[in-house]
């Protein structure tokens, strides 16, 4: 049993869809999983790491948009 604040939709997409704009890639030698939007740019979605050093950097923060 989980409890959750999430909808059934959101644990369980109908449609891997969802998932296609996303990448797991090496950036500046870090592990993140990054998000492909409309203009062709990236954003980061989440950072890879053992290091709790690597969440405190500016550049690997969530949201943050990169180019590839």
């Amino acid at each position: 049993m989980m409890y959750t604040p999430l909808t059934n939709e959101e644990l369980f997409p109908e449609s891997q869809n969802v998932w296609e704009n996303y990448q797991h890639v090496t950036y500046n030698n870090k592990q993140c999983v990054i998000q492909r939007l409309d203009n062709g740019d990236w954003r980061i979605s989440q950072l890879l790491s053992t290091n709790p050093n690597d969440f405190l950097l500016d550049e690997y923060l969530p949201g943050t948009v990169i180019r590839l």
